[in-house]
């Protein structure tokens, strides 16, 4: 199915919101699944860190797969406890098609609004006379050479999909469904704000969240926000390329 919507009238798909079957059960059953499949991962990665010494968390290489394989996970919990469950389409998680002008339309005025929020929070921590630093896994990311793309493939595209899947389409699905629309919003922001938990970053991701739940009730699809997020992932792959380039040094 073509992801993009003709945009011809009578071709257009209403933004209603897919009805799914899942339960708060199903929904705890796949975060308890993405959770065990993490910690696993990071027990596997510590590891090979202290009895054969690979340090696999600290190389940029292998921290790329590495966050290949936890999207992997993460995704396999929303569909495990949620469409392979009970037998529904891929469109109940909303990989369904969308309105591409209404779409585009709404990802560049979130976007903007993002980057604005984002902008007046940096100015506020730096009049208060706060160092704002970025998150951890970024300072351990390669972007030199091949390593770029492979860097970029997992951060910028996977990850926004594998999040989207996740938190919006599952997780906010199902919740909308037994507590509404706006008490989703509000505890699918809060979970995705808590996997990226970041003091320095928090009101941005917080936003971001917000932005990409609503955006999903908007449109009905998850493809508007699947494209807002590998957008302002790729904006800070893109700027991390540009420090290592450039040999600048962040902490």
């Amino acid at each position: 199915m073509n992801p993009i919507e003709s945009t011809s009238p009578s071709d257009r798909i209403p933004a209603n919101f897919p009805i799914v079957p899942w339960r708060i059960r199903d929904l705890l059953a796949g975060i308890l699944f993405a959770v065990l499949g993490i910690v696993a991962l990071n027990v596997a990665a510590a590891l090979l860190v202290y009895a054969w010494h690979i340090p696999i968390l600290d190389n940029g290489t292998t921290l790329a797969l590495f966050v290949v394989i936890q999207d992997v996970v993460v995704v396999l919990g929303a569909l495990l406890f949620s469409v392979f469950r009970y037998h529904v389409g891929l469109d109940r998680l909303g990989l369904r098609r969308f309105d591409v002008a209404h779409g585009l339309g709404l990802i560049a005025l979130l976007f903007i609004l993002s980057y604005a929020i984002r902008f007046c929070f940096v100015i506020t921590m730096m009049a208060l006379g706060v160092q704002l630093q970025p998150q951890q896994v970024m300072l351990r990311l390669d972007t030199t050479g091949w390593t770029f793309f492979l860097t970029f493939f997992s951060a910028a595209i996977l990850a926004p999909f594998a999040e989207e899947v996740f938190f919006r389409g599952f997780l906010y699905g199902g919740l909308r469904a037994r507590i509404g629309a706006i008490g989703a919003m509000v505890m699918s922001t809060v979970f995705f704000t808590a996997l990226h938990f970041s003091l320095d970053a928090f009101i941005p991701i917080l936003v971001l969240g917000f932005c990409l739940a609503w955006l999903y009730e908007r449109t009905g699809s998850l493809y508007p926000g699947i494209i807002l997020h590998a957008s302002n992932n790729a904006i800070a792959i893109i700027g991390l390329f540009i420090a290592q380039w450039l040999g600048v040094k962040l902490q």
